[in-house]
């Protein structure tokens, strides 16, 4: 008897036998290719970048609580009301926690949630803007005092120069940082999610650290012949809130570990920051990745489980089935590269690199 197996021989009548017609048309239905996709363009890729669209969201913010506080505002030699002072921040961070919110709730296509942030972040912004009335007044008035004891004794305008004015300027960095941070706080407390919230405090103390710091140079350059501060308070007010946004952006996309790109669907180009541990994904505006306009997609259609920063995609028992790499799978480890299909909708699985 030999030692080595025989090689096993197919006829022609083997090759075109029913049973291996059949089972190559099941594979086929099984099987679902992943479409083509097309490079996004510049400018696709531009507007569904968090940075982006959360900057203008609360640039615009801003810009909705100036138009809101001008109207009560004198210029110098009159004095303010007392009010005007009392409210201003509250309102500067209320219109850009309720932008904010809205802002990531309409660019998902999920009105639910626009609906829910907004409003949780006009609320936060707006009481917390009150609550660092305090702190932040104090810090001012304390970087105000140093300012003016640097002055020179020909420095007699109303905005110190030299030295003072870094020091000024510093102060009121320093206010609007803490005025900042109720602004980025509201999404991450209406999602319930620790990181967003954290990323929101964080961006908001950078957002405005910087939008504070350029407050002053923005009021000297578009200053009134008369000394009028209508349109250099509009144009600093706005810049701090697209600060507050862009860095809220830019500290999620620096903190980010595990998402998912959109590559074909109705927001493709968009990226799914991958936040809770297992991530709904699903057609329900309930779903941590809301998923609409395909009806092959289920309410709650596939998990997302982390396991120690191993990503792993559970199907929930769904009638069309949940694909990776166009092979259907009921549990499958995620590689950084790995194409999803649900329905007619592709996403890109991407890891963050650790060294």
């Amino acid at each position: 008897m030999s030692q080595f197996p025989q090689p096993i021989r197919l006829g022609e009548g083997d090759l075109y036998s029913p049973r291996v017609e059949a089972y190559l048309e099941e594979q086929a239905v099984l099987n679902r290719g992943v479409p083509e996709v097309e490079p996004q363009p510049l400018i696709v890729r531009l507007i569904f970048s968090s940075y982006f669209y959360l900057s203008i969201a609360s640039g615009l913010g801003a810009f909705v609580a100036w138009a809101i506080m001008e109207p009560f505002f004198d210029d110098p030699p009159v004095e303010n009301p007392v009010w005007v002072g009392i409210f201003l921040f509250p309102l500067v961070a209320g219109f850009v926690g309720l932008f904010l919110g809205a802002t990531e709730g309409i660019m998902c296509r999920n009105l639910q949630r626009a609906v829910v942030s907004a409003v949780v972040g006009f609320g936060i912004g707006f009481a917390g803007g009150l609550v660092v009335l305090i702190p932040a007044g104090v810090v001012y008035a304390i970087m105000e005092a140093l300012a003016a004891s640097l002055r020179k004794p020909d420095d007699v305008g109303p905005m110190p120069k030299g030295i003072a004015l870094c020091v000024h300027m510093i102060g009121r960095s320093l206010a609007w940082s803490l005025a900042a941070v109720p602004a980025g706080l509201g999404q991450g407390i209406a999602l319930r999610e620790k990181k967003v919230a954290m990323n929101g405090l964080l961006g908001g103390v950078l957002g405005g650290l910087i939008g504070g710091l350029l407050f002053d140079p923005i009021g000297l350059a578009f200053a009134g012949p008369n000394g009028q501060g209508d349109l250099s308070r509009c144009v600093g007010f706005t810049f701090i809130g697209l600060m507050v946004g862009l860095f809220v952006g830019l500290v999620e996309q620096w903190t980010k570990t595990a998402w998912l790109l959109m590559r074909a669907g109705p927001l493709a180009g968009k990226q799914f920051i991958i936040y809770r541990n297992p991530a709904v994904l699903g057609s329900s505006p309930k779903a941590d990745i809301y998923l609409f306009k395909d009806e092959a997609i289920e309410p709650q259609h596939a998990l997302v489980h982390n396991f120690g920063g191993r990503y792993e995609i559970e199907d929930w028992n769904t009638a069309d089935g949940t694909y990776v790499n166009g092979i259907p799978v009921t549990k499958q480890i995620l590689k950084p590269g790995d194409q999803i299909v649900l329905g007619k909708t592709v996403l890109e699985f991407a890891l963050k690199e650790t060294s």
